[in-house]
């Protein structure tokens, strides 16, 4: 399939971003909440925006719905790119306007901020960024106080609506400008370019949403429900007339009947509540010692309890009730300007369910692998398709500290996991594959604790990648130095506090260490490759639905799952080496790789295709059973 990528993913696209040939918008509509363009309920009631072309400027605004919008749509299809604070929510409501997103180039002044703070959590919200740049106060009038007292913008008077929603289109253009300017200086509009791009491609995800597999999640709602019945039933029959929501008589079960000893701090002293009362959280349950029959069935028990009550807790009644009230339709809510490292992170949709008073949601990240299962494809005809990118974060490491054994075991496909089981097993630990994968790259993270067996593994790593040890430890000493980094790709971070201790031990180290690989993989490869993806495939029958850490989820029709593995092989290698290449002015010289599963429900696939690409378009392929 021959595809024709849009004019802003080549090179030199960032700077489009320094043309004075843009509209700068802001939307009221009825519902102000999060996500509020996904409810079909919700209404446009103002757009207000402002057109910048050849040096004139020129405001505009327009009551009504989305379907009256038709010279807003114009202007911006004569423009280049869209300006806008909080730019996703502004795509959304595009999308219901008409507007085709893949067409869609914008600039976010969130995403700029975030990408000029780096990972200093300054506030980013329009009144702040006002106040940073321009010497402008809080919004204090009185439609700012109705809306955030929730009096829906419909009902205000349009006299008082119209300045207040003008107001922000003149500061978030303000901000702009000064924004542009610094990124310019720092040789940054790269970076936000590729925020920006991802920003429209999750406005479109967000609308998709993931189907449930409703009679699956009910199956394992019931069973779930029944093990924290029968678990608790049993707990209580261990201890008759105890109250497990009373710290009080819990301690008294716990400590005085059965004779557990009490957890001690690095003191030496027994663990305390902030009222002074001995610790019986569920954390504190799951680490006390058994010495006795009595103390392990307990404890056994509860653990069946506790994990029971958690995954009902955390994401089963969740689930059953969007399929319940909202047709199995599960949306996912996506958010660049959370984590420190710039990684997407994802949760639910907040729903609010029959009954009551405030909504609810879940984690979309952390969720247990085993209820992957529950997603299922739209339907007969159509697949679920995952990819990823297949150890991507080592490849990342390999490159940017050019490590040369790391390379070599990457282009001949050595097994690092295994290498982790061996050095653990040699130290004392016998441990399985499966089980050291958590252990493989916690070195790249900075992590220097754990067992002894743990610790021995992190010291052979830091000895058999000499140069990625080297890397890590330059930086954390550029950081003492100057309080900063700016890595090999543009991105900067900032650690103004830190200082070495008389032990020489450099704060900060952990995220020193992380930053710049996580950050390089998750927050700009997977980026990359997710919005190549994403235009890769507009004339295929497929709806992109997720993406987790280093990977994208698609529905994908039968007929076209082939077509559409070759262009996900393309977007997450070819198109991330060239993109780099021409965008970042970075050479990538490690190898990629791309997994592919292909099932009816989410992450239950048979078998991986594995393909590894260079830089020089050279590939190899296998099938993992």
């Amino acid at each position: 399939m021959n595809v024709v990528l849009p004019s802003f993913l080549s090179k030199g696209s960032q700077y489009t971003y320094l043309e004075d040939d843009y509209v700068v918008l802001d939307v009221e509509t009825t519902n102000i909440s999060k996500g509020s363009a996904l409810e079909k309920s919700n209404r446009l009631v103002l757009a207000c925006w402002t057109v910048v072309k050849d040096g004139k400027v020129t405001r505009k605004s327009k009551f009504g719905d989305e379907y009256e919008q038709q010279e807003l749509l114009d202007d911006i299809a004569a423009a280049k790119f869209i300006v806008a604070q909080n730019a996703k929510f502004e795509a959304q409501w595009l999308k219901r306007c008409g507007k085709d997103l893949t067409e869609l180039l914008l600039y976010d002044t969130l995403l700029g901020q975030w990408v000029l703070d780096g990972n200093l959590n300054n506030e980013k919200n329009l009144d702040a960024l006002g106040f940073k740049y321009l010497g402008v106060g809080k919004k204090i009038d009185l439609v700012a106080k109705m809306i955030a007292a929730g009096v829906c913008p419909s009902t205000i008077p349009r006299k008082w609506l119209l300045p207040y929603c003008g107001k922000d289109v003149d500061l978030c253009h303000r901000v702009f400008l000064e924004q542009r300017k610094l990124l310019a200086e720092r040789e940054q509009l790269h970076i936000v370019h590729t925020r920006n791009l991802t920003c429209v491609v999750l406005a479109d995800i967000e609308f998709n949403g993931m189907q449930l597999d409703g009679d699956a999640v009910l199956a394992e709602f019931i069973k779930t429900t029944e093990e924290r019945e029968a678990a608790l039933h049993q707990l209580q029959s261990m201890a008759q007339g105890v109250n497990f929501n009373s710290p009080k008589q819990l301690g008294e079960l716990l400590y005085d009947t059965l004779g557990f000893e009490e957890l001690r701090d690095k003191k030496g002293e027994p663990q305390r509540t902030s009222a002074g009362g001995r610790a019986t959280g569920a954390d504190v349950l799951l680490q006390l010692n058994a010495t006795t029959d009595a103390q392990r069935d307990f404890l056994d028990t509860y653990k069946r309890f506790s994990k029971a009550d958690s995954l009902l807790s955390k994401n089963l009644t969740f689930f059953q009730g969007v399929c319940e009230e909202f047709d199995c339709k599960f949306y996912g809510q996506f958010n660049q300007g959370i984590a420190a490292t710039h990684r997407l992170t994802a949760s639910g949709r907040p729903l609010l369910f029959k009954g009551e008073k405030k909504t609810k949601s879940v984690q979309f990240q952390n969720m247990p692998r085993e209820y992957k299962r529950l997603f299922k494809s739209s339907g007969e005809d159509y697949e679920i398709v995952e990819v990823d990118g297949a150890q991507l974060e080592f490849r990342v490491a390999a490159d940017l500290c050019r490590d040369e054994v790391a390379y070599e075991e990457i282009v001949n496909d050595v097994d690092v996991h295994s290498f982790t089981a061996k050095a653990m097993t040699d130290a004392g630990e016998p441990t399985s594959r499966q089980n050291a994968k958590r252990m493989t790259f916690k070195p790249l993270f900075g992590g220097q604790s754990g067992t002894k067996a743990e610790k021995a593994y992190i010291k052979f790593f830091t000895e058999k990648y000499v140069d990625i040890s080297k890397e890590q430890k330059s930086w954390t000493y550029k950081v003492l130095n100057d309080k900063q980094l700016r890595t090999r790709y543009g991105m900067m971070f900032f650690w103004p506090g830190t200082k070495m201790s008389r032990s020489g031990y450099i704060d900060n180290t952990t995220s020193i260490y992380n930053f710049p690989i996580q950050n390089f993989a998750t927050a700009e490869i997977i980026p990359i490759a997710l919005v190549h993806l994403w235009h890769r495939v507009k004339h295929l029958r497929v709806r992109l639905l997720n993406t987790i850490h280093d990977s994208v989820v698609a529905d994908v029709h039968k007929e076209d799952v082939d077509a559409y593995k070759e262009q996900a092989k393309e977007a997450l290698t070819s198109d991330v080496f060239r993109y780099l290449k021409e965008l970042y002015d970075y050479e990538f010289v490690v190898p990629l790789g791309i997994g592919v599963k292909t099932a009816r429900n989410w992450g239950v696939g048979k078998s991986e295709e594995i393909w590894n690409v260079y830089p020089d378009g050279k590939e190899t392929y296998k099938l993992k059973e």
